[in-house]
């Protein structure tokens, strides 16, 4: 009895705990993948369109297709900012490391549903790491607006677009197509433009301010909500922000966050001055000319007074 006993404490002490980490993973490691879990679960039921918000209710009627009256601009040629858009790093088979031939097969669909496949962790291009910060700030903008038009989907990848049959992730757009939603866009520009690696759950992506990646430690510079009523710091938080910036947004109670918005600074132009930022969201916020913007990423107006304005949280700026 004696030799048993001793035998199953053996075992048992050498037999892997379903409590261990594997070789190598970090207790921060391992925190991170519960926050992304938790997050991507709790995600899954967004739609696009926030909670109690219409700002496009009376909108003018909308005739053909939609025609924004916003428009971006940079300093630095487009040319040079996406230099690499018509190479193997700007094609659409490139946006995942799974090769494109297999992205609509069933071990896909079996692994990742309707989110269909991940991105590729994209390294900071030798050319681009050098630049000066707006250089770079303006390269992400510039990166983003390829894909203005594109659709609110919950999709890891923008142009991840699979047949009808395949599980879909319900949403603004009303059925399946090319898109991303807001954490996946900003996710997304940031690796695509300086292989920047943020989190893709908006949830944990608001609270990480720290990366840690091949090229060591970064950190954001964090921009938080000013004190007292909004109308008070509307003008201060615009004069604050700089192109590219990321802003925090929360729901309508201000209990959580629940968006993602980029700044676009001196980089947009819009007919009556208003500050413009681009994000993936509903079609719930008018236009300069009245009319709803739709559904899917599109610039949008930063006014005094909107959801947006009241419900701001904070921002990161991953560029200075």
């Amino acid at each position: 009895m004696l030799q048993t006993a001793c035998l199953l404490v053996l075992l048992i002490l050498l037999a892997p705990s379903r409590w261990q980490s594997p070789p190598g993973e970090t207790p921060r490691e391992r925190r991170e993948q519960r926050l992304e879990a938790a997050g991507a679960e709790s995600d899954r039921g967004d739609t696009g369109e926030s909670e109690e918000m219409d700002e496009a209710g009376d909108a003018k009627p909308q005739h053909g297709e939609y025609k924004s009256p916003y428009a971006l601009k940079f300093k630095y040629p487009i040319e040079q900012l996406l230099f690499d858009r018509h190479g193997e790093r700007g094609s659409v088979g490139f946006e995942s490391g799974t090769p494109e031939h297999e992205w609509y097969s069933e071990a896909v669909r079996r692994k990742f549903g309707g989110w269909g496949v991940e991105p590729r962790k994209f390294d900071c291009p030798a050319e681009v790491r050098e630049k000066p910060a707006d250089w770079k700030r303006e390269r992400v903008i510039a990166g983003a607006s390829r894909f203005i038009g594109y659709q609110y989907q919950h999709h890891h990848v923008p142009d991840w677009n699979p047949p009808e049959h395949w599980p879909w992730n319900k949403c603004c757009a009303g059925r399946q197509g090319k898109g991303v939603d807001c954490s996946n866009f900003s996710g997304w520009n940031y690796n695509w433009g300086l292989g920047i690696h943020l989190n893709t759950s908006i949830r944990v992506q608001a609270q990480e301010a720290t990366l840690r990646g091949e090229r060591g430690e970064m950190r954001a510079k964090v921009i938080q909500r000013p004190q007292g009523e909004p109308e008070a710091w509307y003008e201060e938080l615009c004069r604050t922000l700089q192109p590219g910036d990321l802003l925090y947004i929360m729901d309508s109670k201000r209990t959580k966050v629940t968006h993602v918005i980029m700044w676009i600074g001196e980089c947009g132009q819009s007919p009556d001055g208003t500050p413009l930022i681009m994000d993936s969201t509903g079609g719930r916020i008018k236009d300069s000319n009245g009319h709803a913007i739709p559904c899917g990423i599109h610039l949008r107006p930063f006014k005094k007074g909107s959801w947006y304005h009241k419900s701001f949280s904070h921002a990161h700026r991953w560029v200075e």
